[in-house]
């Protein structure tokens, strides 16, 4: 049976992620739907079930099986703390909005509660202090992203900058805090690294008169330099919410190229929010059809002013939103929760956390009055037909 390669790639991920057992991988793909019994990915099952028509061959009992989650599968899907149905959500933020969001204040302090520090040996390290923006906001160990050392060059394996989980992989995404002007060729050593196509920017370089990030792409069509790096700006458009700028990064020795993307969302206010959903909906469906059509390449790197955020709540928001479209649920607090594992702060204020919950729900109504206008028009498309016939 042929099946795609992005797809397979997407199920490797899985495969190779060891906290990833069986049962685990078939929850991505199915879970209960107080309809049917079982809601399926059915994008999912459609390019299996399509690819495999295509070649003549039949699709097993068994894997059909276990991707419905019959009740009699041995492997059927299972209900995880913190698990909210879609058609649930809304009763759930508006019970948690309820005498001045008393309800999200409680979890948003739990988290803080549960949040476990680990060792940030390497980031504390004398000569890695002058790299951080803020004192409070440092990589563990286990999770940093380590650069190549440089000959001679203490501490030049150090950036502040974390893996992140995602759906598909332990390490989805990459935040990090907007660069230092002491940092900006490390930023790029990071990007040529990883080989990342794309970059989310999610600050302003200054705000409210005090400088969040260095401005580290090039202004016009002259290219920068950064040691073996070359940076030059292809082209930008610049929208009232956000610019896209293409970019082109060049390594000098080795004379390769990578093209780069990045997306800066610019009315976002530090420590704050966004007056509406909207805008920033929309700018995640146009960040995630550039991610959905990217083949290869390394993990998107995301950063505001410290990385944690912003940062924090855009991650969530795009897991959470594909979870969603996956499986007809979320954990919001539970998925937070993990990514403060990986990164302290994440989703740092109680704002950005209610905030992530109006975007969910906000995308919910959306989904739902497009439903309901396509199905209006399919109505109208079979009533004109009709007539049609018996004219």
């Amino acid at each position: 049976m042929f099946i795609p390669v992005a797809l397979w790639v997407r199920i490797s991920f899985l495969l190779k992620d060891e906290e990833h057992s069986t049962v685990y991988i078939e929850h991505i793909f199915s879970s209960h739907s107080s309809v049917k019994g079982h809601w399926v990915c059915f994008r999912f099952l459609a390019t299996v079930n399509n690819a495999a028509m295509n070649m003549g061959v039949r699709v097993s009992e068994t894997l059909l099986s276990i991707l419905l989650g019959f009740n009699d599968s041995p492997l059927s899907p299972r209900r995880f703390s913190g698990d909210i149905l879609a058609e649930d959500f809304a009763e759930h933020v508006w019970k948690n909005e309820r005498d001045s969001s008393c309800g999200f204040a409680e979890e948003f302090q739990q988290l803080a509660l549960e949040e476990r520090g680990q060792p940030q040996t390497v980031a504390s390290a004398p000569e890695n202090s002058a790299k951080n923006r803020y004192r409070n906001v440092l990589p563990y160990d286990w999770s940093r992203v380590p650069l190549p050392a440089l000959l001679g060059q203490p501490g030049s394996e150090y950036i502040n900058a974390s893996f992140i989980p995602g759906l598909w992989s332990p390490r989805e995404f990459i935040a990090a805090q907007g660069p230092l002007p002491q940092t900006v060729g490390d930023f790029w050593r990071l990007v040529w690294e990883q080989q990342s196509h794309t970059l989310v920017m999610l600050t302003n370089c200054v705000e409210s008169g005090r400088v969040k990030c260095e401005h580290y792409w090039p202004l016009d069509a002259q290219p920068c330099t950064h040691g073996h790096l070359q940076v030059t700006l292809v082209g930008e458009e610049v929208t009232e919410n956000w610019a896209v700028r293409n970019l082109k990064l060049r390594h000098v020795q080795q004379q390769k190229t990578l093209p780069v993307r990045q997306f800066h969302y610019m009315t976002w206010p530090d420590h704050g929010v966004p007056h509406s959903p909207d805008p920033l909906l929309a700018f995640w469906r146009m960040l995630r059809q550039w991610l959905d059509q990217t083949v290869g390449g390394g993990p998107p790197i995301v950063h505001c002013s410290a990385g944690v955020g912003r940062t924090g709540t855009l991650i969530a928001l795009d897991v959470l939103l594909r979870q969603l479209e996956c499986e007809g649920l979320m954990r919001p607090f539970g998925y937070v929760k993990k990514m403060r594992e990986s990164r302290p702060l994440m989703v740092q204020t109680e704002a950005q956390y209610v905030f992530l919950h109006q975007c969910i729900l906000r995308f919910l109504q959306q989904s739902a009055a497009a439903q309901a206008q396509k199905g209006a028009t399919y109505e109208n498309l079979l009533m004109e037909k009709v007539a049609a016939t018996e004219a």
